[in-house]
């Protein structure tokens, strides 16, 4: 041995040193990782809203930037994901992180409570937003002698009321609403934008306040299309899948939804077949509109023990934002218009005519859903006017901030 390093010595700390070095770069670059780092499961309802195997070939690439870091992607549907995460939360044990993934993809509108439940870790990062907006069925419309969307809530009637008088025009409704139990959003992205369109803001002081003038107008325009028959019966158990499918069926001329569905429904009735647009405000209203926005964030388990790995994911799909929306139109966390496609323009037009509304986050927002779909289940049967409707969905809410 001592003969070996007397005529390889030289060789030997030269292979050494350049090892030391070698390690001391990844170090420093920051991808070194043990090849026997424990995997990573990101679990999301996304897949069917971008385009096939984009979230792998993005896994592949963090991996490849990141030695020994594997990703496993986790496909839920959304209110099954929901379920699952506020139900594990309800429960500490430390499999709950095997049960939804150690990082997770979050509505916005969830954090708050799951923040709360010490579900997830306060390092969430929103991706985008997705604003909500007016879709309307074009040969519908032109049929009926309509060049354009309605611009106002009197144009919007105008229209329905013109549709619903021709079975020929229309074989089904003018508007779906999806308000069932199951559609945790329905109330968020069916009836709000229409009072966000007037610019009210439903919190006042961090407390709801529904039983304004402004609202209460809203909801008797809504509850006289009701009453005329211009929405789709099942309003209070269609869910959002539904919803859509009553409009690319075209079983119905409008819908309200966010525009990640723009995806979705040009692959099903192509790019001349429908138009979208801001939703109807008040007659003679010239403020800045508000609007509804769906996000995509993340949020790290609080009980992942690969907290780090998790991280460092999220801040790698985070880099990927302008990616994801040129496929869906959303509006970045940057700030940057999406790809110069004619539908995602459109949509960036209208993103910055007006603000979004960030009412109710920070609120239990299950509650809120229940208390504002009771309200409306009366307003509909007709049960309760706009003004007692609104009454008791405040009533309902201030009992629920007071238990």
């Amino acid at each position: 041995m001592k003969d070996f390093f007397r005529k390889h010595g030289d060789k030997v700390l030269f292979v050494l040193a350049l090892a030391f070095l070698a390690a001391a770069l990844f170090r420093r670059e920051g991808s070194w990782r043990p090849v026997e780092t424990p995997g990573i499961v990101f679990t999301q309802w996304w897949e069917g809203d971008l385009d096939k195997d984009t979230l792998m070939a993005l896994a592949k690439e963090f991996e490849g930037l990141n030695n020994g870091i594997k990703v496993t992607i986790d496909y839920r549907p959304y209110e099954d994901l929901r379920r699952d995460l506020f139900a594990s939360a309800e429960t500490a044990s430390s499999d709950n992180a095997s049960i939804v993934g150690d990082i997770v993809a979050l509505d916005p509108l969830w954090i708050p409570e799951l923040l709360e439940m010490g579900s997830i870790e306060d390092s969430t990062i929103t991706l985008f937003s997705f604003i909500d907006v007016l879709y309307y069925n074009v040969d519908i419309l032109k049929n009926a002698g309509f060049s354009r969307p309605p611009k106002d809530r009197s144009e919007f009637i105008e229209y329905a009321r013109t549709l619903a008088g021709s079975k020929e025009l229309l074989p089904g409704y003018v508007l779906a609403f999806a308000l069932s139990e199951n559609s945790s959003r329905g109330v968020y992205d069916d009836v709000f934008p229409w009072i966000w369109a007037a610019g009210v803001r439903l919190i006042n002081d961090g407390s709801p306040v529904v039983n304004s003038r402004q609202v209460v107008e809203s909801l008797a325009f809504l509850s006289a299309l009701n009453s005329e028959g211009l929405i789709a019966p099942d309003t209070f158990r269609a869910d959002a899948a539904r919803k859509l499918e009553h409009f690319i069926s075209g079983e119905v001329a409008f819908m309200v939804a966010p525009t990640v569905y723009v995806k979705q429904v040009r692959e099903r009735m192509g790019d001349d077949a429908f138009g979208i647009t801001s939703v109807p405000g008040p007659d003679n209203y010239f403020g800045r509109p508000l609007f509804a926005t769906a996000g995509w964030a993340f949020g790290v388990h609080s009980e992942s023990q690969r907290k780090e790995e998790a991280r460092l994911f999220a801040e790698f799909l985070a880099g990927k934002d302008s990616a994801f929306s040129e496929q869906t139109g959303a509006v970045p966390g940057n700030g940057a218009p999406p790809a110069r496609d004619a539908f995602y323009s459109k949509v960036w037009d209208i993103a910055i005519s007006g603000e979004s509304a960030r009412d109710f986050a920070g609120l239990p927002w299950m509650e809120m859903e229940a208390a504002f779909r009771e309200g409306l289940i009366s307003l509909f049967a007709g049960r309760a006017t706009p003004t007692e409707a609104a009454a008791a969905i405040q009533e309902k809410l201030r009992e629920k901030r007071e238990e």
